[in-house]
C-alpha cells in the first residue's frame, strides 16, 4: 500500500462493494463512493468508525454502477450530506427508470437517491485539506471520473485502473469504442504520473506502470476478440451476482441466466452459445478458473463480497 497523507482513509471492501474514500476535514468529511445496497448497514458502521463522531458533509461518486452508488440512498439517509455525481450521468439518473431498466439487465440494485449537483472534467472539489481535481475516465463506464490530488500525487481511479486489472470494458464488433476509451484513460494516467492509485477495488498501489501494463495487455486481447470480450463480461456479471445472492444452485444456473436479460443479448450478438445450457458454462468456466467453487450443489464465491 502506498503512503497517503494522513487525511485519507482507504476502506477497502470485497468485490461486490468498491472502496469507500473518506477524506476528513474541518469542514466535514467526504466520501467518495458508497458500495452496494445490500451492504449499506456495513459500509455506513465502517464509515462511521472512520469519522469518529465528525460530520460527513459530502458524498461524491466516480461513476453510477450499482457497486459504487448502491449505498448512496442510505448514506444520505443517515448523514443527510450533499451528494455530487458526475455530469454525464446525472441525466440517467434524473430519469429514474432508466436507470432501474439498466439494473434489471444485469440483476443488480440501487434504491433511488437524490443528488444535489454535478461536477465534470477541469473540475474540482476540496476534501481532506486537499484540492481533488476531475479527469474524465471513459472506458468501462463512459461517464466515469477519476480524482487527482497534484501536490500529493494522489490518484483515484474508481474502475479505470486496479493493480491487476480494470472494470470490465463492453464488446463491439470492428474497431472498439470502449477499448479505445479506456486506453485512453490509461494514457492519462501516465501523464499525471500519480505517487500512488486508490483503486475503485483492492489495495492502494504505488507500481502504476505495472498496473498500466497489466490493463493495456487485457485491453489489447479485448480489443481483437468480441466473443472473448463478451463472455468475461458475463462470468464478471455472473459472480457478481453471486456475491449478492451469496450461492446459486447449479440446477437452477441455466434457469437464472436466462432470466436475466444481459446474457441472452450477449449470447445473441456475440457468443452464439446454447442459451439453455449456458449457466452451467459459465459455472463450469469459473470454476476451473478457481472464481467460484461448487458445493452440495450450490455454486459459491470464492472471494469475499
Amino acid at each position: 500500500m502506498g503512503e497517503l497523507p494522513s487525511s485519507v482513509r482507504v476502506i477497502v471492501r470485497g468485490w461486490l462493494n468498491c472502496n469507500q474514500v473518506v477524506l476528513l476535514g474541518d469542514a466535514g468529511a467526504v466520501l467518495v463512493d458508497s458500495g452496494y445496497h445490500a451492504h449499506a448497514d456495513e459500509t455506513i458502521r465502517r464509515v462511521e468508525s472512520v469519522l469518529a463522531g465528525a460530520p460527513l458533509a459530502r458524498l461524491v461518486n466516480t461513476h453510477c454502477h450499482s457497486d459504487h452508488v448502491g449505498g448512496n440512498a442510505a448514506i444520505v439517509g443517515r448523514f443527510a450530506c450533499r451528494v455530487t455525481v458526475p455530469r454525464g450521468e446525472a441525466a440517467g439518473l434524473d430519469d429514474w427508470a432508466s436507470h432501474e431498466e439498466w439494473n434489471r439487465y444485469v440483476d443488480q440494485e440501487v434504491r433511488p437517491f437524490r443528488h444535489d449537483d454535478t461536477i465534470e472534467p477541469a473540475q474540482s472539489f476540496r476534501g481532506g485539506g486537499l484540492e481533488w481535481e476531475a479527469y474524465a475516465a471513459p472506458g468501462h463506464d463512459m461517464e466515469a471520473l477519476m480524482f487527482f490530488e497534484r501536490r500529493e500525487r494522489v490518484l483515484m481511479t474508481g474502475d479505470a485502473l486496479w493493480a491487476n486489472g480494470l472494470g470490465f470494458v463492453w464488446p463491439h464488433e470492428g474497431s472498439n469504442p470502449y477499448v479505445e476509451a479506456a486506453l485512453q484513460t490509461l494514457e492519462s494516467i501516465e501523464r499525471l504520473a500519480p505517487r500512488v492509485v486508490i483503486p475503485g477495488h483492492g489495495e492502494p498501489f504505488e507500481d502504476v506502470g505495472g498496473a498500466i501494463a497489466r490493463a493495456r495487455s487485457r485491453l489489447q486481447a479485448f480489443a481483437t476478440d468480441p466473443r472473448r470480450t463478451a463472455r468475461h463480461m458475463m462470468k464478471v456479471m455472473f459472480v457478481f451476482s453471486l456475491l449478492h445472492r451469496r450461492s446459486i444452485a447449479m440446477a437452477r444456473a441455466n434457469e437464472y441466466v436466462r432470466s436475466v436479460p444481459c446474457y441472452a443479448d450477449l449470447n445473441d450478438r456475440f457468443v452464439g452459445a446454447d442459451l439453455a445450457t449456458l449457466g452451467n458454462v459459465i459455472a463450469r468456466e469459473l470454476e476451473a478458473a478457481g472464481a467460484v467453487r461448487i458445493e452440495n450443489g450450490q455454486i459459491l464465491p470464492t472471494m469475499a463480497a
